[in-house]
């Protein structure tokens, strides 16, 4: 009950100061606004832009498809796993406590990498002692989100990681190359992804 407590008291504070702000929901990196790659989690997810303006107040960007993926995964509120990531809990714990396998939860099955974090149920085939770290969990829920958000591999997210690119960038980069017409053209003619390839067959639904 006081968990509870806790984070109704955090997100009423938090929407309290939503409201006394002139909070520019614009796609930006300013302090008066929130940038495009916040903006891209919440359309994905399917959440009002005012909510993800509370919760990205809260917690840090890279973060934010963390919260809704579990949300989504253990149909809880994403108030409620916020408040528990603040309160401390790793991530791997969070995800034990929503009920939920993290060793099969968080697996990015990829072609060209098998090095962790990446590989098949990695977390499960380690067995049960092995615990994913926060950076891992972090790594695979975002390479998952752009991936399926933008309609390309998972090994085209992780080739731009690699090549160092933060997860904001690599969202920018295809969210500006959606508003090429050569590209709406392509799609509306024969449904193909970013790179001219049929829907690389994760299996998520959008």
């Amino acid at each position: 009950m006081k968990t509870i407590l806790n984070s109704g008291l955090i997100v009423g504070m938090l929407c309290a100061s939503l409201s006394a702000s002139n909070f520019d929901i614009g796609i930006s990196g300013s302090e008066q606004g929130i940038d495009g790659f916040s903006l891209s989690v919440g359309d994905y997810y399917r959440v009002p832009q005012q909510e993800i303006v509370v919760i990205e107040r809260s917690i840090p960007r890279d973060e934010m498809s963390v919260v809704y993926f579990l949300a989504r995964e253990s149909h809880r509120d994403a108030g409620y796993i916020t408040d528990l990531r603040l309160h401390g809990g790793s991530w791997w714990d969070i995800s034990l406590r929503l009920g939920l396998d993290p060793r099969t939860l968080y697996v990015i099955d990829s072609h060209r990498y098998n090095s962790p974090p990446y590989g098949k149920a990695y977390g499960y085939h380690k067995g049960k002692k092995h615990r994913l770290k926060d950076s891992e969990i972090i790594e695979l829920v975002n390479v998952r989100f752009l991936s399926d958000y933008h309609h390309i591999s998972y090994d085209e997210v992780i080739d731009r990681r690699r090549g160092g690119e933060r997860y904001n960038r690599i969202d920018e980069h295809y969210r500006a190359k959606k508003d090429r017409p050569e590209y709406r053209n392509d799609e509306q003619h024969d449904g193909r992804g970013s790179h001219g390839e049929k829907s690389h067959g994760n299996g998520h639904e959008h």
